[in-house]
């Protein structure tokens, strides 16, 4: 189901292509806001298409206790860092017993994201997101697999049962990209994280590099946040090596290559295909009996 700017699964392939060409993000003009959505959610099942914990009403007041509890930790972690910051020695010194601002700010940060994990789970705000940040060349042709394999009931992040939403910027950033997120359903369910991740690079050959909490998002942490914390819960390297994901893309585009050439040759096999191409013997003059005397 179509509801502006937004596909409602399950739906079917032809389904998927109409939603496509009529919302395309290289070619979006804001009309239905900044992002186009696909969902999926069977409510038979008890399985209900809801947007993600980031995009809930200011109002809403799950998003408010987080905020209000969120802002004591962050002003905290903040504070503490500019603390380590002010006394502590750039370097260790063993013989001193003093750590460094490395290590001392790096057991911070393992602290808040405890903190922020206990939170996140008491306002029910456990949702999170695989991010990608495609050219304007090439959003389409992504947020396509995506909305595929997620609309389709038989579409491979369908049956992960993790994710239920997807959207993908109409507009791109001021670096020129686009944003896609693909959302999960309980960020601290590490092993489906994972599973999502690998479904997402060995079906569908995309590679995020980062899983942000939408915790984090509410809250304002971001790759520039003055505490210097990571704005990443995961990274592409927890679930895969690089070695996995190289080997992983190589045997796709093989694949591809490989289907490549053989329409080709089947296209060639089909050439002149309907016409009955006349035999040598057809095509020279038989013989004639020789008369008998």
């Amino acid at each position: 189901m179509q509801l502006g700017g937004a596909l409602i699964g399950p739906a079917t392939n032809a389904e998927c292509d109409e939603f496509l060409n009529a919302y395309k993000p290289s070619a979006a003009d804001q009309k239905y806001g900044p992002w186009y959505w696909v969902q999926f959610g069977k409510e038979e099942d008890g399985v209900k298409a809801e947007k993600p914990a980031e995009d809930l009403e200011e109002g809403d007041s799950n998003r408010v206790k987080l905020e209000k509890k969120g802002k004591v930790l962050v002003d905290d972690l903040v504070k503490q860092c500019q603390h380590i910051k002010d006394t502590a020695p750039v370097r260790s010194n063993k013989a001193k017993k003093l750590r460094s601002q490395k290590e001392l700010r790096e057991e911070e940060y393992v602290k808040f994201n405890e903190e922020v994990a206990k939170i996140a789970k008491e306002c029910g705000i456990i949702t999170g997101k695989w991010l990608f940040y495609p050219t304007p060349e090439s959003v389409d042709i992504l947020w396509s697999k995506i909305v595929k394999a997620l609309a389709v009931e038989d579409g491979v992040l369908a049956q992960t049962g993790a994710v239920h939403t997807a959207k993908v910027s109409t507009t791109p950033g001021d670096s020129g990209s686009y944003v896609i997120c693909v959302y999960c359903d309980d960020s601290w369910d590490k092993e489906t994280v994972g599973k999502v991740f690998k479904t997402l690079v060995e079906d569908l050959n995309c590679v995020s590099s980062a899983y942000k909490i939408d915790a984090f998002t509410i809250l304002g942490i971001d790759s520039k946040h003055p505490s210097g914390v990571g704005s990443s819960l995961y990274g592409k390297n927890d679930f895969m090596t690089r070695e996995e994901i190289d080997e992983s893309l190589s045997r796709a585009s093989k694949a591809k290559a490989a289907k490549k050439n053989k329409t080709l040759e089947e296209e060639q096999a089909l050439d002149g295909e309907g016409f009955d191409p006349a035999s040598e013997s057809e095509d020279e003059e038989r013989p004639r009996k020789k008369a008998r005397n």
